[in-house]
């Protein structure tokens, strides 16, 4: 799945991963007990911008760890190769025991149109999961790659997701919201 060190030396290239943002239509999520069904507003395609940030590594490797339950080497900004032939960066964590396979990413994007917290919010209902008390919204978003957590700033929308059918407790949810919320720029 690595494919080449950049000139730079600073980053990796990634082929065919693409960056995990809403759960697609085929994703079947139940929601708690409790939990309405309001009709949330409809997103356009293309209302992210990625990439707005040099650096998306907003967890560091410990951090990263408490999230996914396992050691990972320290993330690194890798370069996306994505089916479109465009390219873009992530940050990937990768397994620090076996084989460095990718085991959880970040994104941080700019809304083209509205706020962060509007983009998250208008998330079907039926794959999202709120996770209140975190920026200004933040809810778990169940996607075929696995549970991602989409979370508004002001300025911006992280998604850190985690390739792995089962998700982690929400207090690490928070915990690594939190952290990453603090490394963004204001």
């Amino acid at each position: 799945m690595l494919a080449a060190v950049l000139a730079s030396g600073c980053a990796r290239s990634v082929d065919g991963v693409p960056s995990p943002v809403a759960a697609p239509p085929s994703a079947v999520a139940t929601e708690p007990p409790g939990t309405s069904r309001t009709a949330a507003p409809a997103r356009p395609r293309g209302a992210l911008d990625s990439d707005v940030l040099s650096d998306e590594c907003l967890l560091d490797a410990t951090q990263f760890a408490a999230l996914i339950g396992e050691p990972v080497l320290e993330p690194e900004n890798l370069t996306v190769h994505r089916g479109d032939g465009t390219t873009g960066t992530s940050c990937w964590a990768h397994a620090a025991e076996g084989f460095p396979t990718p085991i959880g990413a970040i994104n941080v994007y700019a809304v083209r149109t509205g706020t962060p917290a509007e983009f998250v919010r208008a998330t079907p209902a039926g794959g999202r999961r709120d996770l209140p008390g975190i920026g200004e919204v933040a809810a778990l978003v169940d996607t075929g790659s696995g549970p991602t957590l989409q979370l508004a700033s002001p300025r911006h929308l992280v998604t850190i997701i985690v390739l792995r059918d089962r998700g982690p407790s929400d207090d690490a949810w928070r915990a690594a919201a939190q952290q990453a919320l603090a490394r963004l720029p204001r």
